[in-house]
């Protein structure tokens, strides 16, 4: 019997090792399901179940009477609920980071650890976290609503930033920053208020839309102006102190680019799902969202190519910083070497 047992501990440790590297590979995970949901991937729409891993790229719509729960690796929780759809963002220093398309949700975000961060994005702002309990709606119109329970909020976007915190409430429409607000509505009244005037006066809101993509590209094109002259600028691969520097300031260049990304492939994900949701209903509707489908489009883009660059130019830095340093140790292992014969 126990040689029975050693052959099958022998056998099973590698496959459950495997096991395990492939759970960990994704951050995120479907961990409780009411009602009915469906996770896309690739352009393929599967029912989501319980246990099911998500990755970037992936969307998650829930349906009438329904509730799905995500679980990140940090133990954190997103709640999703009812005829809401999310957009699993592309992670940023191996961090998970989740958009909200459409609909409402709740967080529960872990304490975070120094330096460490947590994204969750709207069509309108970057919800920066700093280890928190909050609400965030976002209307058919993409106006989003944030209601804190506990912690802090840094509320991002083009225009400006907001802190919010305790359990103060905020609004970020298209094209505005982020403000603070004292009514105390809560997400679903907010919601549906904001539906019915989107109802009202679909075009408003469409041109409110435009001149927010119009923003978007603005800064698009500089941040590529920006990058077109980083790749001009020779990596000094003597100077590992300059180097650090200049490290510094495309990380932060970086993480700026990124946000925008995020922020406009919200943006195009929730104007392609006012085209679906009132394709059959208000052709109004349609009709002045399906005009700004091709700006978003381009914008987005626009905003990913910029992303591609500069992670390749961070990249670079990287290995020309890892490089210095490994020339240095290697110069300092030659030394001693040198020490220890004269000895």
């Amino acid at each position: 019997m126990t040689k029975m047992t050693n052959v099958f501990t022998i056998f099973m440790m590698p496959l459950l090792f495997v096991v395990l590297l492939i759970y960990n590979a994704y951050g995120l995970q479907v961990s409780f399901l009411v009602g009915e949901a469906f996770v896309e991937r690739n352009g393929k729409k599967m029912p989501a179940t319980v246990g099911m891993n998500v990755e970037s790229g992936d969307s998650i719509t829930t349906k009438n009477a329904s509730i799905v729960e995500l679980l990140f690796l940090d133990e954190s929780i997103m709640r999703i609920f009812e005829n809401s759809k999310v957009k699993i963002a592309m992670a940023q220093d191996k961090t998970e980071n989740v958009s909200v398309v459409n609909g409402i949700i709740k967080a529960k975000i872990a304490k975070l650890q120094k330096a460490e961060s947590k994204k969750i994005y709207t069509p309108t702002t970057v919800c920066a976290i700093r280890g928190t309990e909050f609400f965030v709606a976002v209307s058919d119109s993409s106006n989003s609503r944030i209601n804190m329970e506990e912690g802090s909020l840094e509320l991002i976007n083009p225009y400006g930033a907001l802190t919010i915190q305790g359990d103060e409430q905020a609004n970020a429409e298209i094209a505005k920053k982020a403000e603070a607000d004292e009514n105390l509505k809560n997400p679903e009244v907010w919601k549906n208020t904001e539906d019915k005037n989107f109802m009202t006066e679909p075009q408003k809101y469409a041109d409110s839309y435009a001149e927010y993509l119009q923003t978007l590209e603005e800064r698009s094109s500089a941040q590529s102006s920006e990058i077109a002259k980083l790749k001009k600028m020779p990596i000094k691969k003597n100077y590992s102190d300059k180097i650090e520097q200049n490290m510094q300031e495309v990380e932060e260049k970086a993480a700026m680019i990124a946000d925008d990304y995020c922020l406009g492939d919200c943006a195009s994900a929730a104007v392609e799902t006012v085209l679906q949701n009132y394709k059959d209903k208000k052709q109004d509707i349609y009709d002045a969202f399906d005009k700004i489908k091709s700006q978003a489009d381009r914008v987005l883009q626009q905003q990913k190519a910029n992303y591609e660059a500069i992670m390749a130019i961070k990249e670079a830095y990287r290995k020309s910083y890892e490089e210095i340093k490994g020339k240095h140790k290697q110069s300092i292992e030659k030394i001693k070497d040198e020490v220890k014969k004269g000895q």
